[in-house]
């Protein structure tokens, strides 16, 4: 089944250029899909966890990329990933700069790209770059209010009817409670209020990354509070978003690990990043509820 689909795939993307070749970009769309939803399926069947298990595979995909045509740059650059997984880190953008691949003939660019491809001359235009995580593509401005202000509704609605000490209850061992996820979302929460401030106060200032298993440090609060002091946060920073002028949506920082980033970009990451968060949640409550139902 697996080489199946993994031959699917290939089928998938070569129609969808070919449908490009003949101008009709809509009906690709639909291959493109076809092939990224099978890339889903079959890597969610092999997904590991564990430091050393991330490392080994870290060290497997750099063979692969050392012996593929195009792509040495690549695995010399995934090394500094390994370093970041012993030491804790983000992975800052002097260690791995911007990713550009030919769209004509797959040659790999990190950092400046040639104004033209070395392998086959197309246009750097034509080039596709690789964000850090989709979460950096734009909402409009609207969109991402509306997002991050119906998410902070959604988060209370799950909060109605737990207490302190449901909330404390680990429906696995090694996953988090109700208490630590409300946590998490409430230091991303108050990370990008920091950065828009720093953002609207400074011009281009630096943003310093921070890794996912930074974020949940600190004193631990009742669930409760955490989210108080959560929604409290939230409609502070709505209000300030809804009234700075719409030009101060592009006003830029320097982020560590993404290189320039604007306001827009970082209210859309942080609304995606809850909202990818939230089924979690329902699922914690309802594993909550369901043990003490």
């Amino acid at each position: 089944m697996d080489s199946i689909s993994q031959e699917n795939i290939i089928k998938f993307i070569q129609l969808a250029r070919r449908l490009e070749m003949d101008g009709l970009y809509n009906a690709a769309k639909l291959l493109w899909a076809a092939a990224f939803s099978t890339e889903i399926r079959l890597s969610n069947q092999g997904l590991s966890t564990g430091s050393q298990a991330l490392e080994a595979n870290v060290e497997s995909a750099i063979q692969a990329m050392q012996d593929t045509p195009g792509q040495a740059a690549l695995a010399k650059a995934l090394r500094n990933v390994k370093r970041g997984i012993r030491e804790k880190r983000a992975i800052s953008q002097a260690e791995i700069p911007q990713v550009s691949v030919c769209r004509t003939c797959a040659e790999t660019y990190l950092g400046k790209t040639p104004l033209t491809c070395t392998e086959c001359g197309a246009h750097s235009l034509t080039f596709r770059e690789f964000l850090p995580i989709w979460y950096l593509e734009l909402l409009p401005p609207a969109q991402a209010l509306k997002v991050l202000a119906s998410g902070i509704d959604e988060i209370g609605d799950l909060v109605e009817g737990l207490d302190d000490e449901q909330m404390e209850y680990y429906p696995e061992p090694g996953e988090w409670n109700f208490r630590e996820a409300l946590q998490h979302l409430l230091v991303s929460q108050e990370l990008l209020a920091g950065r828009v401030e720093k953002m609207l106060a400074e011009q281009n200032p630096s943003l310093a990354g921070v890794a996912a298993w930074m974020l949940d440090e600190g004193e631990s609060k009742p669930g409760s509070q955490i989210f108080q002091q959560l929604k409290a946060s939230r409609f502070e920073l709505l209000k300030r978003l809804q009234t700075m002028p719409m030009e101060s949506w592009w006003r830029t920082g320097e982020h560590e690990e993404f290189g320039q980033v604007t306001i827009l970009q970082q209210a859309s990451y942080f609304a995606k990043h809850e909202r990818s968060h939230l089924l979690q949640v329902r699922q914690i409550r309802a594993a909550t509820l369901s043990r003490n139902g």
